[in-house]
């Protein structure tokens, strides 16, 4: 080989040595710049991301921890305070009677069934004033009556009344004329009824249906009496010893009824349990 062909071969060689070194040296350069896999984790240098290629997954609901509920807490259910019930009135003040429940008495001897139709008129729906109601009245409280000396009496006049649907009704007796009234009073106030007063030591028959006190009769407090209503059958006629009758609806003070009402005392005999007493007709409940 001549000397020209030894220097070109020899370039050659250098040439390719030169090629190879920078191929290597690139390749190292490469692999020490991006270290993957077991070098990166090595190094600490992360690898490639892959996520930056793909869409972050949508958490689902099993992935979110559960959190408060974001709606209100039920309001616990009050039950509502009972209405208090409203206080009744107190009555101070009664008059049970109407116009036109007054009737007076046929004969001198028919009182007592006169006094049961005006309370009969009182309590019912209409008012009954004819002549033959109160003779048929008549001959009922004096059969009912059991009197011993004959004629009409206050048991007669009181089942009389519960005959004919007045309601129960009870002959009753009070020691003094105040106790006897407010008696009647309270039995009033508590059914809404007349009462029956026997007059004149039990010889004749007036109506008590109203009053005026200074407390409820039916309360707790202490109470007196002012006024009473009261209804004669006498009316209008003139009694020798008594005097003139008042009219119907009488508005009389309690003294002024002293007058008139007085202990039983008959000229006819002796009745035990009412001699000596203030004798009543009064409503009963029942």
């Amino acid at each position: 080989m001549d000397s020209s062909d030894r220097s070109t071969s020899l370039l050659a060689v250098i040439v390719v040595a030169l090629l190879t070194a920078a191929t290597i040296g690139l390749s190292a350069f490469v692999i020490s710049s991006t270290p993957t896999g077991a070098v990166a984790a090595a190094t600490g240098t992360p690898g490639p991301t892959l996520a930056v290629l793909e869409p972050s997954p949508t958490p689902t609901a099993d992935l979110v921890s559960p959190g408060p509920s974001s709606s209100a807490e039920p309001t616990p259910s009050v039950s509502p305070s009972p209405t208090p019930k409203a206080t009744p009135k107190p009555v101070l003040a009664m008059n049970l009677y109407r116009k036109g429940d007054f009737v007076s008495e046929l004969t001198p001897k028919q009182c007592v069934s006169a006094a049961m139709q005006i309370m009969l008129n009182i309590t019912g729906k209409s008012n009954d004033r004819s002549s033959s109601t109160q003779t048929a009245l008549a001959k009922l409280a004096k059969s009912l009556s059991n009197a011993p000396y004959g004629g009409t009496e206050p048991l007669g006049w009181a089942r009389g009344l519960q005959k004919r649907g007045a309601g129960h009704y009870e002959v009753v007796v009070e020691p003094t004329m105040m106790a006897a009234v407010k008696r009647g009073i309270e039995a009033m106030r508590a059914t809404g009824r007349p009462v029956g007063l026997l007059v004149w030591r039990g010889a004749h028959s007036w109506v008590l249906h109203g009053f005026e006190t200074t407390a409820d009769p039916a309360g707790p407090d202490a109470w007196r009496v002012t006024h009473l209503y009261v209804s004669d059958p006498w009316y209008p006629r003139l009694s020798r010893i008594w005097g003139r009758s008042r009219g119907p609806n009488a508005r009389i003070t309690p003294q002024q009824l002293t007058v008139d009402y007085l202990k039983w005392k008959r000229p006819t005999g002796r009745y035990p349990g009412m001699d000596g007493k203030y004798v009543l007709v009064i409503p009963v409940k029942g």
